[in-house]
């Protein structure tokens, strides 16, 4: 098994050097008919499917309850060892009408995704978890999240679509979400890309792709944007796709 990763490995980091580059901005109608095409170039479509249309509703899902366990009672203990509450499944999210679907949500993916840039490194389920060192540890205090359960996270977040916040479980399984990409597919906005570790044995960290290049994850001290470069693409085990 980690002799035919290493090849897939290889594979995939061949394909990068020829990825092209997709649209961040889902201009665009999702009817085949040529009168809808020309509605999606109008001021009222690009407006309704533009930037702002990514985020309008961030406030009011900042409100809603990031756990099903109840606030009064999150630092009782040392939930889950530390992790603390899980996460509760947020409300499904459509594209607008008359938007690409699919380019819309995954333009909603990378600005969920950097709506937390700057958000410490921790090993926690949900990023509004912020535990005193005295009930974790020094190593487990204030917020944050780690890299799978930021990649979860974000699709949770954004989407309303929940899978698990498992590493090696997002990566391959029953579990994991969308679908493995071949190693000459290329890259689009939102894919996962899953990392092995130094010796190359198994997964150890979860990306998610923004284009051109550039990947966010939570990783060395925080959630930050990223080059695809060095060991994100000479480590690349493979990407999986949930929107297409």
């Amino acid at each position: 098994m980690v002799v035919a990763r290493v090849h897939r490995c290889r594979a995939l980091a061949r394909a990068l050097v020829v990825l092209v580059g997709v649209s961040l901005v889902p201009w665009g109608g999702s009817l085949p008919a040529r009168a809808d095409q020309e509605l999606a170039g109008t001021p009222a479509v690009a407006e309704a499917c533009g930037p702002a249309s990514l985020v309008s509703d961030f406030a009011a899902r900042d409100a809603l309850p990031q756990s099903d366990t109840e606030p009064g009672t999150w630092y009782a203990r040392n939930w889950n060892g530390g992790w603390g509450p899980r996460a509760s499944t947020y409300p499904r999210v459509e594209a607008p009408l008359g938007c690409d679907a699919v380019e819309w949500k995954r333009a909603r993916v990378l600005a969920v995704a950097r709506h937390y840039l700057g958000l410490p490194y921790r090993h926690h389920h949900i990023p509004g978890w912020d535990p005193s060192a005295a009930l974790t540890g020094a190593a487990g205090a204030g917020p944050g999240l780690d890299c799978s359960n930021f990649t979860a996270w974000v699709y949770n977040y954004g989407l309303g679509v929940r899978f698990t916040s498992d590493v090696h479980k997002q990566a391959e399984g029953s579990e994991a979400p969308g679908r493995v990409l071949g190693p000459e597919e290329p890259l689009a906005p939102g894919d996962l890309l899953f990392i092995l570790r130094g010796d190359r044995s198994t997964v150890s960290h979860v990306a998610v792709y923004a284009g051109d290049g550039i990947v966010v994850d939570s990783h060395a001290g925080s959630i930050a944007e990223r080059p695809l470069a060095g060991w994100y693409v000479s480590h690349l085990s493979h990407a999986r796709r949930l929107l297409e």
